[in-house]
């Protein structure tokens, strides 16, 4: 099961990276328009502090010290530092995620989150679908934002 989830945590975050790249115009990344909340820029540190922090530091033991407050307060970084981020979180997950013992899989994620109480496995998962989602979202603000 952690090989599934690492092909699709790897999956998506290149992904992410591939939509990073493909904004035509690097300032659209830190864009707002009409209702939106979130730029894609700030979505994608988000998307490398939730999964640093929680499977690097909070399952694995790095020490990764997550500023979530910056993910989503960033502006104008460039698009070469939100890529090093996102090649930096892949290495993490390539590193640690093999590492992670699936015995422990059905036991309580060691800290609570507003969603409630999750087993190591739901994390797990629940983390991958978070990327998923809001990796749905950069590919919707590119194509919005940069026509």
């Amino acid at each position: 099961m952690k090989e599934e989830l690492l092909f699709l945590y790897k999956r998506d975050l290149l992904q992410l990276k591939n939509e990073v790249e493909a904004f035509k115009d690097e300032s659209n990344l830190w864009r707002l328009e009409g209702e939106i909340k979130n730029t894609a820029g700030n979505l994608a540190l988000h998307l490398c502090g939730n999964l640093q922090h929680f499977i690097g530091h909070i399952l694995c033991g790095s020490d990764y010290q997550r500023d979530r407050d910056y993910e989503f307060a960033a502006k104008n970084v460039a698009r070469e530092d939100i890529i090093k981020e996102i090649d930096t979180t892949i290495e993490t997950l390539e590193r640690l995620v093999p590492k992670l013992d699936k015995s422990t899989f059905d036991q309580a994620f060691p800290i609570k989150i507003a969603l409630g109480d999750f087993t190591i496995f739901q994390m797990l998962v629940h983390l991958q679908g978070h990327l998923n989602y809001h990796l749905g979202q950069v590919n919707y603000l590119r194509r919005i934002l940069d026509c």
